[in-house]
């Protein structure tokens, strides 16, 4: 028995070196595959848990998720018997898909971890090439003769299965860092001081006019953006921050410098910028609709606040009696003002839920998250959200198009959740197709400029 051990260690070392095995016995299959599977249990355990620094808790909740994987591995193996093994007891087949799983971990865990996003397209597909000459070889170490077919559709069966696992969301995560734990959030604010909420509330409708009497549009007949930014919640700043990184950014990429407005709750200042408030949005949206050529120019409309599970953008700035903002207020307020073309950037929690409602082809809306996850990076000592840093900052000024940079913010967000151990927030986008060709246009032929 000891020999027969030593005989698939030195197989399964040479499998790992994509060598050729030679034949394999296929006695002491059976405590191979579970040596190997406690290998498996415990190298997922570090890599959550050093994906989860620096103050891992422990959570019970994902272990009954393990059962998902445990299903696969034996479904992977069955499939190998059947196309490939015929007669062979399936302790066989396994311990060869067992010996596959802890470098796919090891691969995934080194690509997901530490290398740019920009790398991960390059590093998936050499994982896959690693995984369909790993089972080429293994099949034919186990029965003489080469195996193609079914080599392949071993490897479509994996690809097929983390596509499932990670759409469904169904990762076995044991370890949880300390934020997660408790929400992702950070909802400590400094106590407000007492303020006039009448005063300051019937001010707000002629600091929205002076605001756009400064808007002038350009001589020509040309389509030109506007932008209109709204930060909920005054008592973090980071959301006043995305919004004045958001308007420089899309007023730099799309021209939309002189045409600008921002409705900021800010505890800091309530002076300096209009506050946002439901019934401030309507107002500017008015307003900006009767300078707009609303047969050709685009609103960009961006939002940065917490979100809630039903759906609505929080607005708030204490001592001051503010209602949030639901998809339906923004619907109605946009189909009053009449304004046609807009994009639509919605940076909170649950933020998907914006989609729906907005869908039609002169609409692009893009959100932080999907309409039933939270988003991260929302914190009181943080100068912009997760999303802020990768859509706004990192990804929208040197793409090539605003499906591009959404695409490189999600790839990018994807991997800093999965490296920090947070349930992924799943950005959402729709693009309306009248909508995305006179973006380009209005861009123009100049290549972004860097930021």
């Amino acid at each position: 028995m000891e020999h027969q051990r030593q005989t698939w260690l030195a197989a399964l070392l040479r499998l790992w070196l994509l060598r050729a095995a030679g034949p394999i016995p296929v006695h002491g299959a059976g405590r191979a595959s579970g040596t190997l599977g406690l290998v498996a249990l415990a190298l997922w355990l570090c890599i959550d848990w050093l994906q989860s620094q620096p103050t891992p808790h422990l959570s019970a909740a994902g272990i009954p998720l393990f059962a998902w994987y445990a299903l696969a591995v034996l479904g992977l193996a069955a499939l190998l018997r059947r196309h490939a093994l015929h007669g062979t007891a399936l302790a066989a087949p396994l311990t060869v898909v067992m010996g596959l799983l802890p470098i796919l971990m090891l691969f995934v865990a080194l690509a997901t971890m530490w290398a740019p996003p920009r790398w991960l397209p390059g590093l998936s597909a050499l994982i896959a090439v690693y995984t369909l000459v790993y089972l080429l070889r293994g099949l034919r170490a186990l029965c003489g003769e080469p195996r193609r077919l079914a080599a392949v559709m071993g490897l479509s069966y994996i690809v097929a299965f983390l596509w499932a696992s990670d759409a469904m969301d169904v990762i076995p995560d044991v370890w949880s860092p300390a934020e997660a734990a408790a929400g992702g959030t950070d909802q400590s604010v400094d106590p407000g001081t007492d303020v006039d909420a009448e005063a300051i509330l019937f001010r707000q409708a002629p600091q929205i006019d002076a605001a756009l009497a400064a808007i002038r549009r350009a001589p020509g007949d040309a389509p030109e953006g506007f932008f209109l930014g709204f930060a909920g919640v005054g008592e973090e700043r980071v959301f006043a921050g995305e919004i004045g990184l958001a308007g420089r950014v899309i007023g730099m990429r799309y021209g939309v410098a002189g045409r600008q407005l921002e409705l900021i709750n800010d505890q800091r200042d309530l002076e300096q910028h209009p506050l946002a408030t439901v019934s401030g949005l309507r107002y500017a949206l008015q307003g900006l609709a009767a300078r707009m050529r609303l047969d050709r120019d685009v609103l960009f409309l961006s939002i940065s606040s917490h979100g809630s599970s039903d759906g609505a953008v929080a607005v708030s700035n204490d001592p001051l009696p503010l209602v949030d903002l639901t998809p339906a207020d923004l619907v109605e307020a946009l189909q009053d003002a009449g304004i046609q073309w807009r994009v639509i950037i919605v940076s909170a929690c649950y933020a998907g839920a914006f989609i729906p409602p907005l869908e039609n082809p002169r609409t692009i809306v893009l959100t932080a998250a999907a309409a039933d996850r939270t988003s991260f990076g929302c914190s009181n000592d943080r100068d912009l959200t997760y999303f802020g840093e990768a859509f706004y900052r990192d990804a929208l000024p040197r793409a090539r198009s605003i499906e591009a940079a959404f695409a490189t913010a999600k790839s990018a967000i994807d991997a800093r959740e999965r490296r920090e151990g947070f349930t992924p927030s799943n950005p959402q986008s729709y693009f309306g197709a009248a909508l995305t060709p006179r973006l380009a246009a209005l861009a123009g032929a100049a290549e972004p400029a860097p930021f």
